[in-house]
């Protein structure tokens, strides 16, 4: 088996985020478990050693893709709780994209021009996926490329769900590589330069910086927010202590896991976790104002009161009848009478 540094690292659209297992196998988001069988089979075949007979690196590097990149997207899309936890990692990443969207965010690739244009956009994504699908593995010297522009739509899908406003215009892509607007006809010579300018030299693209992943105990964290949204109090507790037992050092953790436990009427608890936190970062006076702000509600929740239907179950179960007094004189004396 090959190592990491043999499989293809995917840097477009989705897959710039977070992994892409849809794209991996072909498949739109909204596939149901047929469609993600089906493009699990489809990948599994192409990879087969047996398509590779006579080629023994062919062969390796199949055996690579399928072990690091296809089964692992099997494994996560095939099973409805993966699927779905990480389809919240998905949506909660966009989301916080849109918090502070980078100016090149909006995929640019031939697979994604003019999908937000359309009115039925949503089917015409589905139908551009299904036909890049048809080719992605075709060729292992196309595959990366085919992916790419797969998680490239997959990224617009998510976007355009989300409302993204920032999409690029028809004018604003009339600018060349360098950022100048291309000069009107009228004024311009032989070659499409203004007369008496400089010839400026074509400088490529800035690089963006690579955007960091998320460690396991942010996307807990991330799926607890989500949770507390929902008012599952229970499993984001769960996904918090995950978080924190990764993390013990973080104060949002804990303050974050304390107002579930107090959503849950576990004021104790709550008060505990509210108080790491502030001893975590008591410099952090937005952290601090919000662990006062919960503590507050601490002090003030009821006990809840035991009902006195309750209270005089419990009393009476404690009441221990008196012994009864003995009877000495045997069976025969009670069935025929005492004796005189």
């Amino acid at each position: 088996m090959g190592s990491n540094s043999d499989v293809p690292r995917l840097s477009r659209g989705l897959a710039r985020y977070e992994t892409d297992h849809f794209a991996i196998l072909g498949v739109p988001l909204t596939a149901d478990s047929k469609g993600i069988r089906r493009g699990y089979l489809q990948a599994a075949k192409a990879l087969h050693p047996d398509r590779f007979v006579g080629d023994p690196e062919g062969a390796e590097r199949a055996n690579v893709l399928f072990a690091k990149l296809v089964s692992p997207a099997n494994e996560v899309l095939a099973k409805e709780r993966e699927r779905s936890e990480y389809e919240t990692v998905l949506k909660l990443r966009v989301q916080r994209l849109l918090e502070s969207p980078p100016p090149d965010l909006w995929p640019t690739g031939e697979a994604v021009k003019g999908l937000a244009e359309c009115a039925d956009w949503q089917e015409e994504y589905v139908r551009r996926v299904e036909k890049l699908a048809k080719e992605q593995y075709s060729s292992m010297a196309t595959l990366l490329e085919k992916t790419e522009q797969l998680s490239e739509l997959n990224l617009a899908y998510l976007l355009l769900k989300a409302g993204y406003k920032g999409i690029p215009t028809p004018a604003a892509r009339t600018t060349t590589l360098t950022g100048i607007p291309t000069p009107s006809p009228s004024r311009t010579t032989l070659g499409g330069i203004p007369a008496g300018s400089p010839v400026p030299s074509p400088t490529a693209p800035p690089t963006p910086p690579p955007t960091p992943q998320l460690s396991p105990a942010e996307t807990r964290f991330l799926q607890a927010l989500d949770m507390i949204e929902r008012k599952q109090y229970r499993v984001a507790i769960q996904y918090l202590n995950f978080a924190i037992s990764a993390q013990p050092n973080v104060a949002r953790y804990y303050l974050h896991r304390g107002i579930a436990h107090l959503k849950q009427g576990n004021a104790g608890m709550a008060k505990a976790d509210f108080l790491q936190a502030s001893r975590l970062e008591p410099g952090n006076a937005e952290l601090m104002a919000e662990v006062r702000r919960w503590l507050q509600q601490v002090t003030t929740q009821q006990p809840v009161p035991v009902p006195s239907a309750s209270r005089q179950t419990s009393q009476a179960q404690k009441i221990v009848p008196p012994p009864r007094k003995e009877d000495n004189s045997g069976f025969w004396s009670r069935l025929f009478g005492k004796k005189k």
